[in-house]
């Protein structure tokens, strides 16, 4: 085949499948008859096609004729379910789902459990989240099983329908295999290394697309067939209520409530008291031997202070001051000194 011939050949082909692709991704899917007559120009446009050569150019586009939207049946839908659960035993919910989703044939894609704190005086509930995967036609069996053994009190179901998107993306698949095939068929014919080149070169990219196509469709089809649950779990001592209940109800539950707060924080304080033994005992010591050393010093400091006032009245009583004796006094001791002669 002639060098020329071949650079035609290979111009058309690209031309094709580049309409081609365009024309699988307009909406509805009704550019095939435009797609031909580009097709058909572009040959007519190369010099050298032959019948043939056209025929196979323009077969680029026949798989875009064909694509055609599906039934109802055979839709392809992504569903996406959240759901918020109460549980009064985590552990034998965390196990009743994780068996229903391997019974069911799916598997848990994540997981997070959270074992609750003390630290501090509030005391905050265990809880478990999942991110899990069933096969679409059981995922009413596996709500179901939870709505069985759970509490829910949110639940929420998305459904995305991607059939548009699935057959747009599988006829551009058809169509770079039709060019694929075609490509090879040139660089079967080829008789230059540049031609060669050339080919290899566009047959490349095209794989490229393939695999990136072929990416996309696997995606589809994993989200399609599995669908994708993402659930919350906390575990309570009681079960939030469905319905509004009456002031008696209310004050019946709260009361009890209330009452096991209590022993709760009974039993954090006595598992605090003897997690603490240790460091309360060195307390006790020290405020004892603190209360002892303030009453020997005080003791002490009486002690002293009685010592210098005992020292203080003895030193008074020897040394007696000299009195003057008043008037009274002195007739007095004349009277008196009067009589005794």
């Amino acid at each position: 085949m002639k060098k020329g011939s071949i650079k035609a050949l290979l111009l058309g082909v690209t031309i094709g499948a580049t309409v081609g692709l365009c024309a699988c991704g307009s909406s509805g899917y009704t550019g095939s008859n435009y797609a031909e007559e580009s097709v058909a120009e572009s040959a007519y446009d190369a010099k050298g096609y032959n019948a043939y050569e056209t025929m196979d150019a323009e077969a680029v586009e026949a798989p875009c004729e064909s694509a055609q939207v599906p039934e109802k049946s055979d839709r392809k839908l992504i569903t996406t379910v959240n759901l918020s659960t109460e549980t009064e035993d985590l552990n034998k919910t965390m196990a009743q789902v994780e068996n229903k989703t391997k019974e069911l044939g799916g598997y848990i894609e994540n997981s997070n459990i959270y074992n609750g704190s003390t630290y501090s005086s509030y005391k905050e509930s265990r809880s478990a989240s999942y991110t899990i995967r069933i096969p679409a036609d059981k995922l009413d069996l596996f709500i179901e099983s939870v709505e069985a053994g759970t509490n829910i009190t949110n639940k929420s179901i998305n459904v995305d329908d991607v059939t548009l998107q699935y057959v747009d993306i599988e006829s551009k698949k058809k169509a770079l295999k039709t060019e694929e095939q075609r490509l090879l068929e040139i660089l079967e014919k080829a008789e230059t290394v540049e031609d060669i080149i050339k080919v290899e070169e566009r047959l490349s990219d095209v794989r490229y697309e393939l695999e990136s196509i072929e990416s996309q469709l696997r995606t589809y089809d994993n989200k399609v067939d599995y669908s994708t649950v993402y659930m919350d779990v906390s575990e309570v001592e009681q079960y939030t209520p469905a319905e509004k209940k009456g002031v008696i109800e209310r004050i019946a539950e709260g009361f009890v409530y209330n009452f096991k707060e209590v022993i709760n924080a009974l039993v954090e304080l006595f598992i605090w008291i003897v997690i603490h033994i240790p460091q309360i005992i060195i307390l006790l010591l020290l405020c004892f031997a603190a209360i002892f050393g303030c009453r020997a010093y005080a003791s002490s400091r009486k002690k002293k202070r009685e010592m210098k006032m005992r020292a203080y009245m003895q030193a008074q009583g020897q040394v007696q001051p000299q009195v003057q004796p008043t008037a009274g006094q002195v007739n007095t001791q004349g009277n008196d000194n009067g009589n005794k002669q």
